[in-house]
């Protein structure tokens, strides 16, 4: 038997319960103040009737308690498998080298590129200073 800490669904049960249990001393005080005999007996059957539903609520909660299953399991979770990484996906990117690609770009580039024209300040979008 293990203590299992009151849930969302053992307060409810004890709500209910103690909420049945009211009821029943209402209706135990209507068939006390009731003049007709039959009216008497209907109102304490009825109050009987709800007080064991009452006691049904008292007892689920006790079960949710102490006889429910644990809500944390002894079991390690088990996490979601790893998504693929960049390189699994695009295996001819894996030895880009953006340095190499830069060099390569500036040793084919010709001057009418820029018209001839050298940057007074370095832009400020990208490498600096190109």
């Amino acid at each position: 038997m293990t203590f299992n800490p009151p849930g969302f669904r053992t307060f409810i049960m004890l709500v209910f319960g103690f909420g049945l249990k009211s009821l029943s001393n209402i209706l135990e005080r209507a068939s006390d103040l009731a003049g007709d005999p039959g009216t008497r007996l209907f109102n304490h059957v009825s109050a009987l009737v709800v007080l064991v539903a009452a006691g049904a609520c008292f007892v689920w909660a006790l079960k949710l308690m102490f006889f429910d299953r644990p809500r944390t399991p002894n079991e390690p979770q088990v996490g979601p498998e790893a998504a693929p990484q960049h390189v699994d996906i695009h295996p001819a990117e894996a030895s880009f080298d953006p340095d190499a690609a830069l060099a390569r770009y500036m040793s084919n580039r010709t001057g009418t590129d820029l018209g001839d024209v050298s940057p007074t300040k370095p832009g400020s979008f990208g490498r600096k200073g190109l």
